[in-house]
């Protein structure tokens, strides 16, 4: 009643027992939440990639094909992996992006998979940038989150002449051709111009020949081989 005494001990345990239920409801939902994110890492630690039930029904600007994100790996040299592979930690902002999406399509989400340099994943004997990807169809994938930075700008160039070997053969010709028509003429020791173009067409042609067994055996030492063939392996030398 409102004129009643009050009684400092009652309205002690009264506050004291309704800040125990605030805090209790909160921890619940503390608690559901992270066991709900300490299963989507689960799930991103052990997906195998593999296209299961059920499908994502998705049609957005977020949703890419195989043979798009093909492409950009083989141009940039990047692996399109399962996200087990993947051996640096997963972003929270990932986590929660995930927990959204699923919370908004009502379902669980089983394969995941993640595009970045070979570097970034924990890859396997035969004998960093990255961006994650949720299967929706055999051929589609929705890009979920993005992280890291951006790729350098010089990256195209490097890795150009590596993405199949039709890049690599004409790659060599021009740096073959470069480097053997950057000789001063004074060197070459030619009256006559068509001569010294003779010349300099026969050592480019070596050039190249010489250029060609250096990088495979390179290749063969460091066992790498062209983009075409390992943006989707999960071995280290394949």
């Amino acid at each position: 009643m409102i004129f009643q005494n009050i009684d400092l001990k009652k309205e002690l345990v009264k506050k004291r027992d309704c800040q125990n239920e605030l805090l209790d409801k909160f921890l619940d939902v503390f608690n559901q939440g992270k066991k709900r994110d300490d299963e989507v890492l689960h799930r991103l630690r052990t997906s195998e990639g593999n296209l299961g039930e059920p499908k994502l029904n998705i049609t957005e600007n977020r949703v890419f094909n195989r043979e798009t994100i093909q492409k950009i790996c083989i141009r940039y040299r990047l692996r399109f992996l399962p996200s087990k592979h993947f051996k640096a930690d997963f972003p929270y902002e990932a986590i929660l992006e995930i927990n959204k999406i699923e919370k908004e399509l009502q379902t669980k989400i089983e394969n995941f998979r993640i595009i970045a340099p070979s570097k970034a994943f924990d890859l396997e004997n035969i004998n960093q940038d990255p961006l994650l990807f949720a299967q929706i169809t055999e051929d589609k994938f929705y890009l979920i989150h993005q992280w890291g930075n951006e790729l350098k700008w010089y990256r195209r160039i490097f890795t150009w002449p590596l993405q199949n070997f039709k890049t690599y053969f004409f790659s060599l010709w021009f740096i073959a051709a470069l480097f053997v028509f950057a000789i001063p003429s004074s060197v070459m020791h030619q009256m006559s111009r068509d001569s010294e173009f003779f010349l300099r067409a026969w050592l480019t042609v070596h050039c190249f020949i010489a250029f060609m067994g250096f990088t495979f055996g390179a290749a063969l030492t460091f066992e790498k081989t062209f983009s075409s063939a390992n943006w989707e392996s999960k071995y280290y030398n394949w």
